[in-house]
């Protein structure tokens, strides 16, 4: 039985949650699913302060946007993102790019390791790690603003990296199946930088001729993989397109400036 109160899950029939661990459930919905990773801290005996009633605490990792109308949330409630963070009426943990955090929700350690545009979260004990918009089986990775890539390949490292490690277990991107098998891990991450590199050398020539948005139109589909071409996939891969090609030309015309 979930932790989590759920209002009704009758009512998301899509919708799914899975007890990984005491205090640690994921909820998944849609298609492909969508996951949150719901990280319960409850104050022990040595902890409680007898003169105050108890409170718990509740991280959501890549909370679903309506998480507020669906979910009861009693206690100290924060929300971390592992990419774009959007509007909430919740607190949110701060983090600085370059940075890692380490932090204690009850029973549960977390390394996260800030990026950019994004952060990875990694529970060592278990060998959990959430890749956001990384090493997904149906969608291509994300590229932030202003960025030509090169941030994304730094971090593609980094969760090879985890990944390797002795302790390994679970692999959860924000969209896309789970996975604990080690090598078809790798093989996304791969996947992955194999993308990037193929976008940064097509477009950083394109960027370098200064050709219209009209040929970044045409070649589109050409560049984006073949095991990768739902609609939400190929959206994203537009709007990779269109931001490391305008990281390139910006640059270039920088440096012509210069």
């Amino acid at each position: 039985m979930s932790n989590l109160p759920l209002f009704d899950p009758s009512a998301q029939p899509t919708a799914e949650i899975t007890r990984l661990y005491e205090h640690l459930e994921l909820f998944s919905e849609g298609e492909p699913p969508q996951h949150s990773l719901f990280i319960l801290g409850r104050p022990t005996l040595a902890e409680h302060d007898p003169l105050q009633a108890p409170r718990e605490q509740l991280l959501i990792v890549d909370p679903p946007q309506d998480i507020t109308a669906r979910f009861r949330l009693d206690g100290d409630v924060a929300v971390l993102h592992t990419g774009e963070v959007p509007a909430t009426a919740l607190p949110q943990v701060q983090t600085q790019a370059g940075g890692v955090a380490h932090i204690r929700v009850g029973a549960h350690f977390l390394d996260i390791y800030s990026q950019q545009h994004g952060n990875i979260v990694y529970l060592p004990t278990l060998g959990i790690l959430c890749g956001g918009g990384f090493g997904s089986d149906v969608l291509v990775p994300c590229v932030g603003p202003t960025s030509d890539g090169s941030e994304e390949l730094e971090t593609l490292r980094l969760l090879a990296q985890l990944v390797k490690g002795q302790n390994f277990q679970m692999y959860i991107p924000h969209i896309g199946g789970l996975s604990q098998d080690r090598v078809a891990v790798m093989q996304r991450l791969a996947a992955d930088v194999a993308y990037l590199h193929e976008l940064r050398r097509v477009l950083s020539g394109l960027a370098e001729r200064g050709e219209s948005e009209e040929v970044l139109e045409t070649i589109a589909a050409t560049l984006l993989p073949q095991h990768r071409q739902s609609a939400l996939s190929a959206d994203r891969h537009e709007r990779n397109m269109k931001q490391i090609y305008d990281a390139y030309h910006n640059g270039s015309a920088l440096g012509r400036a210069v």
